[in-house]
């Protein structure tokens, strides 16, 4: 009657749990990149929507990080059509869904002008009237790294991973600046 393991069984069974590991950990950690790219791509959806917002609009939006729900929403200040004497009041933008993060991917630090916001609630306003403030986005998940930057005059941000700009978006082309204010477009 046999009483334990063999030494080759042991070897044999470490060496096929090491194979596993070796399998499934590359795709854990890949997993947390392609949450952090997901994420990155969403806030720069949310950023393009305030620009077109701010840029194009007649009413005052602003992106606000809920600390009740921790979300980036995007707000727009709104009159009442059935009180139209009262001031305008701050309301979602309903075409437009909160962005939660996932699990593992931290929105590390936001700037505005330069200025570093709370980590926990935070609201940066535009002006439809005026320039809008720099603002800068940096998330980070297990082998990622990402800053969106939204310049005052861009109508989309920049993005930024792990130190590499990411080449495929669009990019605001002053054609006065340029010389090229008189071609037709």
């Amino acid at each position: 009657m046999r009483r334990g393991f063999t030494l080759l069984e042991l070897i044999v069974v470490a060496a096929l749990l090491s194979l596993l590991a070796a399998m499934v950990i590359p795709r854990l950690t890949g997993m947390a990149r392609r949450e952090g790219d997901v994420a990155a791509e969403r806030l720069s959806e949310l950023l393009s929507l305030f620009a077109l917002r701010d840029n194009s609009g007649s009413v005052q939006s602003a992106i606000w990080m809920n600390g009740d729900t921790g979300c980036v929403e995007l707000w727009s200040k709104q009159a009442d059509s059935d009180q139209p004497t009262e001031a305008p009041q701050w309301v979602p933008d309903r075409f437009v869904q909160p962005i939660r993060l996932p699990d593992g991917v931290e929105l590390a630090e936001v700037r505005s002008n330069g200025q570093l916001l709370s980590p926990d609630e935070w609201r940066i306003l535009g002006s439809p009237s005026g320039e809008r403030p720099q603002i800068e986005m940096h998330l980070v998940a297990d082998g990622f790294d990402c800053v969106l930057t939204l310049a005052p005059g861009a109508s989309v941000p920049t993005r930024v991973d792990n130190g590499v700009q990411r080449e495929g978006g669009r990019v605001a082309i002053d054609l006065d600046q340029q010389g090229r204010d008189r071609e037709p477009w």
